[in-house]
């Protein structure tokens, strides 16, 4: 049996190995992550200044990279779509889309989804955690550089996550154990409120002695045989060691067994024998220490070159310095023959090729991660083919399409796993969805809900015994009719008990469908038009209506088949009205009109 508080020893001790992807190709998880720190700073590894105690200028060509592949897969909430799989049901999904909606905007999962797609662009790695706050869902992006995880399996291996915490912090912490929490509150008193104290948060696989020996409980051979999955949260204790705190010895806050996986991780380019995948920070790691190489050199070659120095031969003027010792109209003494002049300290040729070489490295940065100029919207060189231009933007395109797919696969899993069955136990329940509709929404809407208002009424009456007229009936519906109105464009519907019922088997999640542009749109909206101009009595066929209905939802023209079936309707409404009408007066007209007289009527011939 190996204690927990060792087993964290073991994990840190393996993280910070260099592992071997092939024979002389090391590679170290925490260096790397470390480096892109760095780099997302513009900071130098080994210092900010140079021999000479001159700073160092970082010419930091990365950052604008990664905002070019940020811009090229974004995915928003309105990229999220909830479609039904039954086109009876398509109401439900409906109304669960701008229930979710409500939900995303009430928790800022925009800005989640921002926050992974430039955790999985720099870092080439994204590891999300679900959390479970006052009975809310929360993601959480752990930050890699308070992170220990397995360099060859991170999502399989244990993970631990270093949070610091105040004193005032911990004490809050009511479901820890109170002695653990005292003991390290003592032990930081004297540091101030400020004083903070590493928190570990351990997740992962250990064995069944591993927990009871944390417990205090005693344990068996065939516990030290069976795993399963474990939290423990665990103090490291700050101990006064001149000016460092070092942390020696932990403190034991809380256990759990058999606890719940709680991480999805997603690497953005895998490579063989590594868990941690390849960011644009890595991929272009090379280009930036060569061009700050470069720029470095420019910067003290323009320096050397700015000075003035100048030259003679003149004993006079030995070790004098002109700036310093002397104004402007001054006349120097000179020995005969031995004038002033000025030493011509530039270089042949070497700025311009420091500028060469800083421009083949960015040329070989935009090739290496596919975020060429073009793509940011800049205006080529001059002379650059239209067609060679249509063709790099392309290719970039499928790069970065490519990798948009993939975060939408990766957060259609976590919508799918984590936040629709969270959301089907808090939203089957009785609950008012509070929206702003649109004015065709809102009459289709109108006209279901009232009626099923008046239906419950008229239900509830029944099963207490009473008798229901159709005049107490339609009065229920005009007054829910002018109640509703009075809310202008939102609406707070009343969604009943279980309305989404079976939720995952009813409803889709499409995050990776191609994203809308004006022309697609356009192109949609054209074609649900042919459908309907070809078929304009569709209301009267439920199979027609039915599949026009499936038609709309998977068009991803931005438009709901409630809006568009309800105009529908609507229309069907008023042509039967109008046919009605017409057939009425066609009733009332004489059957035929009198025979108009000739004034001269002309003889028939025999």
């Amino acid at each position: 049996m190996i204690p927990i508080k060792q087993e964290i020893e073991l994990i840190k001790k393996n993280y910070d190995k260099t592992i071997d992807l092939v024979d002389g190709l090391p590679f170290s998880q925490k260096k790397q992550i470390k480096t892109i720190e760095y780099y997302n700073n513009s900071k130098y590894l080994n210092g900010q200044f140079d021999e000479l105690e001159r700073e160092k200028p970082f010419f930091n060509i990365l950052n604008a990279i990664c905002d070019v592949e940020n811009a090229a897969k974004d995915l928003d909430t309105k990229d999220i779509q909830i479609t039904s799989d039954d086109a009876n049901h398509y109401l439900e999904s409906w109304l669960l889309s701008k229930d979710i909606y409500v939900w995303m905007k009430e928790t800022n999962f925009a800005k989640t989804l921002n926050d992974m797609r430039d955790i999985h662009t720099r870092y080439g790695s994204l590891l999300v955690k679900k959390v479970l706050k006052d009975g809310e869902l929360i993601l959480e992006l752990p930050e890699w550089k308070n992170t220990l995880t397995d360099q060859v399996d991170i999502i399989k291996g244990a993970i631990i996550e270093t949070h610091w915490m105040t004193a005032n912090q911990l004490a809050k912490m009511t479901e820890w154990k109170k002695e653990g929490i005292k003991k390290v509150i003592d032990k930081i008193k004297g540091g101030g409120s400020s004083k903070r104290v590493p928190i570990y948060e351990v997740r992962g696989e250990f064995s069944k002695a591993t927990y009871k020996d944390a417990e205090g409980q005693k344990y068996t051979n065939d516990d030290e045989t069976e795993f399963s999955y474990q939290l423990y949260y665990i103090a490291g204790n700050p101990i006064e060691s001149g000016k460092k705190d070092t942390y020696e010895t932990y403190e034991m806050l809380y256990c759990e067994d058999d606890t719940e996986r709680v991480y999805k991780y997603l690497a953005r380019k895998p490579k063989a024998g590594r868990s941690f995948g390849v960011g644009v920070m890595e991929e272009g790691e090379e280009a930036q220490v060569w061009t700050n190489d470069a720029v470095l050199k420019q910067a003290r070659a323009m320096e050397y070159t700015t000075k003035v120095i100048g030259q003679s031969a003149s004993k006079k003027l030995k070790g004098r310095n002109l700036l310093t010792e002397t104004d402007d109209g001054t006349i120097l003494e000179t020995e005969q023959d031995k004038p002033i002049t000025a030493l011509n300290l530039l270089p042949s040729g070497g700025l311009q090729q420091y500028g060469m070489l800083i421009t083949q490295w960015y040329d070989q940065l935009q090739k290496t991660t596919s975020a060429y100029a073009a793509q940011r919207g800049d205006t080529p060189p001059s002379g650059t083919p239209f067609r060679l231009q249509a063709t790099v933007l392309q290719q970039s395109s499928t790069v970065f399409k490519t990798l948009q797919q993939e975060m939408g696969i990766f957060i259609t899993e976590i919508i799918e796993d984590w936040i629709l069955p969270h959301l089907a136990t808090k939203l089957n329940k009785a609950h008012i969805l509070s929206y702003d509709f649109s004015p065709e929404e809102l009459k289709e809407i109108d006209n279901k809900f009232t009626a099923k208002e008046a239906n419950q009424r008229a239900i509830d009456k029944i099963l207490a015994g009473e008798m229901v007229t159709q005049e107490e009936y339609d009065g229920w519906i005009e007054n829910y009719d002018e109640f509703i109105k009075q809310t202008k464009s939102q609406r707070f519907i009343d969604i009943p008990k279980d309305f989404y019922k079976n939720l995952k088997a009813k409803v889709t999640v499409n995050i990776t469908g191609e994203q809308r542009n004006k022309a697609a749109t356009l192109e949609s909206l054209n074609n649900i038009l042919i459908t309907y101009a070809s078929n304009p009595n569709l209301s009267q066929d439920p199979v027609a209506s039915q599949l026009l209905t499936k038609i709309i939802e998977l068009s991803g023209a931005g438009i709901s088949p409630i809006s568009i079936t309800g105009a529908i309707n609507e229309k069907a409404k008023k042509d039967a009205e109008t046919l009605e009408q017409n057939a009425m007066m066609q009733t009332k007209s004489p059957v035929a009109s009198p025979m108009t007289l000739q004034a001269n009527p002309q003889p028939q011939n025999a």
